[in-house]
């Protein structure tokens, strides 16, 4: 399902230190398709709320927002997506990642920590529209660094390792 997202990111220089609402095993796959545009398939786990797969395209529109083609997926869909990227045979990448949720309000902030070879902490909150004001939690603002909004060297994508 197409949707509008809209989101900031920013760079933290530790986790928050407050107690989370859910932590989540990611790992994500890329693969570049026939046509050029990059694929990623995402596999989540949690304690809490078990397993979940997920496809998406995602198409930047502006700094910030981006229009992402969803869908759920089975596990034999991942698992084949995956083997498709391990197989060499496409341009294709990998990531893992913790990603812990805090709610806040109508919003949560998912605050993800890269366990590819990078020591990065980066948080993000979805907006419900462009010109949202954001009003910052302590337990983020304590840790906030920076804003990486648009950067694209912040981006999963960016941020992945080439599949070997």
């Amino acid at each position: 399902m197409e949707k509008l997202e809209i989101e900031r990111k920013f760079l933290l220089k530790s986790l928050p230190q407050i107690k989370e609402d859910d932590i989540f095993q990611i790992e994500q796959y890329y693969l570049k398709n026939k046509n050029g545009i990059w694929e990623r398939a995402r596999t989540y786990h949690s304690e809490i709320s078990g397993d979940c797969y997920i496809h998406t395209i995602k198409r930047s529109i502006s700094k910030g927002v981006n229009m992402e083609d969803e869908f759920e997926m089975t596990k034999d869909e991942f698992e084949k997506f995956k083997d498709m990227c391990l197989s060499k045979k496409f341009d294709s990448r990998h990531i893992s990642k913790e990603r812990w949720i805090y709610k806040y309000g109508d919003l949560k902030w998912e605050v993800d920590k890269f366990n590819s070879g990078y020591n990065l902490i980066i948080a993000e909150i979805e907006l419900p529209t462009k010109k949202y004001r954001i009003s910052f939690p302590d337990y983020i603002n304590d840790v906030k660094l920076l804003e990486v909004t648009g950067l694209k060297q912040f981006s999963n994508r960016a941020l992945s390792l080439k599949v070997k």
